[in-house]
C-alpha cells in the first residue's frame, strides 16, 4: 500500500505544476479573447503556443477589431479609462478593451484567433482553445 500511496501522491505532484486550462472558446471569439498583459505578454503567448499537432504558431496581426463587449455608445470615456494596463477592471465593469486579431497558421489549417492586452499586471498564459504551450 506504501508504494500506491506514493504513486499517487506523485500524480497528485504532477497535476499541481500542469498549466491551468482555459475556458472552452478562450481566444477564439472577441468576446472570449485570450487575456495578456500588453505587447510583451502578446508576443509571449504567440511564441509560446503550439498547434494541435505540436508544431510552433506562425502568427501574424491582422488588426484591432473593436472593444471586446457591445457598447451602446462609440464614444463610451470607459473605453479610453480602461486601455490604463494600472487599472483593473472593477467587479460588474464591462471589458471595454480593444481586442486584436491574429491568423494563427498551423500545418494542418489557420485559425483566427483573439487577445486582449490589457490585463495586468501578468496572469499565467492559458492556450487558446485546442493549442497548448511550450513548457
Amino acid at each position: 500500500m506504501t508504494g500506491m500511496r506514493f504513486l499517487l501522491l506523485l500524480a497528485l505532484a504532477a497535476c499541481a505544476h500542469a498549466a491551468p486550462l482555459a475556458p472552452k472558446g478562450y481566444g477564439m471569439s472577441r468576446q472570449d479573447a485570450a487575456e495578456v498583459c500588453l505587447p510583451p505578454g502578446e508576443q509571449a503567448l504567440l511564441k509560446a503556443m503550439r498547434c494541435p499537432g505540436g508544431a510552433p504558431v506562425e502568427a501574424r496581426r491582422l488588426g484591432s477589431v473593436g472593444a471586446r463587449s457591445a457598447l451602446a455608445d462609440q464614444s463610451d470615456p470607459r473605453m479610453l479609462q480602461q486601455m490604463d494596463p494600472a487599472r483593473p477592471l472593477a467587479p460588474g465593469e464591462p471589458d471595454l478593451h480593444i481586442v486584436d486579431a491574429f491568423e494563427a497558421t498551423c500545418p494542418d489549417r489557420t485559425y483566427l484567433l483573439f487577445v486582449d492586452m490589457y490585463h495586468c499586471p501578468p496572469q499565467p498564459l492559458l492556450a487558446p482553445e485546442g493549442f497548448t504551450l511550450e513548457q
